[in-house]
């Protein structure tokens, strides 16, 4: 199938016997792999296989309209049409209440495997991103599922709870370096506002000097906790995430 344009389409995932809504954003040029249905007909071949990005949206977006996480940061750059992601985005959404740093960690994974199950995606180029409160999601998912991505981009992020978050979850009690060391060996840009109100950019300074070159660093100078809209429509990022590869270790006896 050829979609007649690009566009978000609506998806549930059952996760502990709760279903959850979440998006996922198909650009216009993708094929669908379309299998025979009538007997003796030729297989189709076999069909290109696509990068994929994983967004964790922030704070305000949570709930469980299956939308909000589609309006801000990378979600509204698309719609928007202020970039042109070749690649599949899957965009779950966090409950009310929760933190991508906790629980919800489980939904956001859920989301990817069954978007890998549905779509043609190449399981060596998906790259996961967040803003905010899923940026600091993005810390933790790269940390604990390490062989899952070829890219990581975490937005105004924090590993550990800012002081003007005192009900967040703290993602890590670890200090930078011993929590750099559990992170893959991926390409990773972090982004962060020099302003920010919200998150001290320190987190994102810290984290930077810890991966020392293992990591690009972009601060926004004058730029409050909105370092998103920078981040996903003046810089070359979301291409720089569809275009990255994961490495395979070279098999040995």
């Amino acid at each position: 199938m050829i979609l007649a344009a690009a566009a978000f389409v609506a998806r549930t995932i059952t996760v502990d016997g709760v279903p959850h809504k979440y998006q996922v954003w198909v650009p216009a040029t993708y094929v669908e792999d379309s299998r025979p249905r009538l007997s003796g007909q030729r297989r189709a071949a076999v069909p290109h296989k696509w990068p994929a990005i994983l967004f964790l949206h922030g704070s305000g977006e949570r709930g469980s309209d299956g939308l909000k996480q589609t309006t801000v940061g990378l979600g509204r750059a698309l719609s928007d049409g202020a970039v042109d992601a070749q690649a599949i985005v899957i965009f779950p959404q966090c409950p009310d209440g929760e933190r991508w740093v906790g629980a919800p960690r489980k939904i956001a994974i859920a989301t990817l495997d069954q978007s890998e199950r549905e779509f043609s995606i190449d399981k060596n180029r998906v790259a996961l991103t967040g803003m905010s409160m899923g940026g600091a999601g993005a810390w933790i998912l790269a940390a604990e599922y390490p062989k899952r991505w070829s890219a990581l981009a975490p937005v105004c992020a924090y590993v550990h709870r800012p002081p003007q978050l005192a009900d967040a979850d703290n993602p890590t009690t670890e200090s930078y370096d011993q929590f750099a060391k559990r992170l893959p060996r991926i390409p990773i840009w972090i982004f962060h506002g020099s302003d920010d109100p919200v998150v001290p950019v320190t987190e994102s300074r810290e984290m930077a000097r810890a991966l020392g070159p293992r990591a690009a660093y972009t601060e926004f100078a004058h730029t409050g906790h909105n370092a998103w809209d920078p981040a996903y429509t003046q810089t070359h990022l979301v291409q720089w995430l569809v275009d990255q590869k994961r490495k395979r270790k070279p098999s040995g006896r």
